[in-house]
């Protein structure tokens, strides 16, 4: 009992403006009532020994990257986690633990950053800025440096940090986390040791090498390279989402993944249309790019682990990797699909929203299969359109630095759109069944209804809404106030994609970002049509909670 109020004293001490425990507990409630909990089991008891060696060191390794993501996100959430764990018997301790897991901090990602406990107030630079730096702060000191070192400060893989004196330095990722980096190494070599697959342990090796150099290219290759394994990891620095500040920053996040080679062998059909598609775009030539010849690896997986970046707040269902222009102008990228994460997303988030907000007559079309269609092919669309500034002062340099951290919403609805824009062509020319087109339009429109509700501060949200405004102000969608239900226009869709497809894919070519600013200001927002839908599932959950567990033997 002492553990227990100690513990609990501790953090309620921490400032003084917490609320009373009755008020804290039915916040806490309001918090975990947006998730719903999905059981992520897999039965690893067929695989031999040497396969389980395998799996468990990469579990090892996951956690140590784990690791690495608080440490770039909260240090305060590191001792609030740790202290909660220490709590025992306590419901509330409980509850609050894995509201700070799952968020990676006290902060709540679904409530655009409330703070679940304490007084501290959100920082969108995390802990790889000097607490309170500013992006207008960032520029102005930048701009007085060499070239080198405005691109060490610009890298994805240095930590900004004040010198002791008047300046600030950029430290590489490596130098900075050497200590939780080190072991990670040793393990990903253990690995390759043990494994009889040549292209596997190969990546394992350069991706052990490319922590240490914080120079991914050539692990980022070879992992596209990956063949006929029966696993697979998403693991490193990749996704800059949660950079607030410039939007370059990497986070660490590890998927460990079982690979499903017969579907995986099914999505290979898409590779040899990447360049029809990259020209179908409704664009000038001169914002279009060059991809045949590019890799367009498709893996259909089980994931058995998810942790730092890729275990806080958003769930993906899919993921499009590596983020390296380099890499997608001269081998292509991987596209990764967890196909269990399909599973609990369609049936426990989807699908109980789209049965109330979507015309009765249109939920017969709403399916797994349209929504895994559309969701193949905002991935793939992510390796079409602009990836460097092709027009404009800018010119060649990568969009995501140019535009900054409003890139990532605009590059999220992007993919979403130039891929049923794209959908489009490949049911014209015989490649998808168009006899499915009301199938994807309809399970598109239910998946915006998911991720809008995460709130605009969030990338894929705010994707969400600017769809949903532009398609219903262009006559795309329809709402009814009598009903309160959502309908699509399947005559008018096709056009509706395309105008916006358009608006879209200019922008990122222009890198203007004042530009973006304008157009979020107009379209993502949420429109009275769509706050009266928000309300009408304020009771229903947001996104899972996933709940992962092996059988070994």
């Amino acid at each position: 009992m002492k553990t227990t109020l100690f513990a609990l004293v501790f953090l309620f001490a921490a400032c003084q403006a917490n609320p009373p425990a009755t008020d804290l507990e039915k916040r806490t409630d309001a918090y975990l009532a947006q998730y719903t909990p999905y059981k992520m089991h897999f039965d690893a008891s067929g695989f031999s020994d040497t396969d389980k060696t395998i799996l468990k060191k990469l579990m090892q390794a996951a956690d140590h990257i784990d690791t690495l993501f608080w440490l770039q996100t909260s240090k305060r959430g590191m001792v609030l986690r740790d202290s909660l764990q220490n709590v025992k018997n306590d419901p509330l301790a409980a509850k609050l633990l894995t509201l700070v897991k799952h968020s990676a901090g006290p902060f709540e990602l679904l409530a655009n950053h409330e703070t679940i406990i304490g007084s501290e107030v959100f920082y969108p630079g995390g802990e790889v800025y000097p607490h309170g730096m500013t992006a207008a702060e960032f520029d102005a000191y930048i701009a007085i440096l060499q070239k080198s070192e405005q691109a060490e400060f610009m890298s994805p893989y240095t930590v900004i940090r004040e010198d002791g004196q008047c300046c600030y330095q950029a430290i590489s990722y490596y130098d900075e986390y050497k200590q939780h980096v080190d072991p990670i190494v040793q393990l990903l070599n253990e690995c390759a040791d043990l494994t009889d697959n040549a292209s596997f342990a190969k990546f394992l090796r350069l991706k052990a090498k490319a922590l240490t150099t914080d120079n991914y290219y050539d692990a980022d290759v070879a992992w596209i390279d990956v063949e006929d394994n029966k696993f697979d990891i998403v693991f490193g620095p990749f996704e800059t989402y949660s950079d607030g500040i410039k939007g370059v920053k990497a986070k660490y996040e590890a998927y460990i993944e079982i690979v499903d080679q017969e579907e995986s062998k099914n999505l290979d059909i898409y590779t040899k249309y990447l360049q029809q598609l990259e020209e179908n775009l409704p664009i000038p030539d001169e914002y279009k790019s060059v991809v045949s010849g590019l890799a367009a690896k498709f893996v259909v997986v089980q994931d058995i682990r998810r942790a730092g970046e890729g275990a806080a707040g958003y769930q993906s269902v899919a993921t499009n990797l590596p983020n390296d222009p380099a890499v997608h102008k001269q081998k292509g990228t991987k596209k990764t699909f967890w196909k269990n994460m399909f599973e609990a997303r369609f049936n426990a988030i989807i699908k109980p929203v789209s049965m109330k907000l979507i015309d009765e007559s249109q939920l017969q079309f709403l399916s797994d299969a349209g929504f895994f269609q559309f969701v193949l092919m905002h991935e793939i669309c992510h390796a079409v359109g602009p990836r460097t500034v092709k027009v404009g002062p800018k010119t060649g340099m990568a969009t995501n630095a140019a535009i900054g951290p409003n890139y990532n919403a605009l590059e999220e609805c992007k993919a979403d759109v130039a891929g049923l824009y794209s959908l489009a062509w490949l049911m014209d020319n015989g490649v998808v069944d168009e006899s499915k087109e009301k199938s994807f339009y309809v399970s598109f429109l239910g998946s915006l209804f998911r991720s809008v509700r995460f709130g605009l501060h969030e990338a894929h949200a705010k994707a969400a809404a600017i769809s949903l405004s532009y398609l219903l102000e262009n006559g795309a969608l329809t709402y009814d106030n009598a009903t309160g239900r959502w309908s699509v226009e399947f005559d008018k869709m096709r056009a509706g994609l395309k105008s916006l497809a358009a608006e879209l894919l200019i922008l990122e070519g222009d890198g203007d970002n004042a530009a973006v600013e304008a157009f979020f200001a107009k379209w993502a927002r949420v429109t009275p049509e769509l706050e009266a839908s928000l309300a009408a599932v304020s009771d229903l959950a947001i996104d899972v909670l996933p709940e992962y567990s092996i059988t070994w033997e």
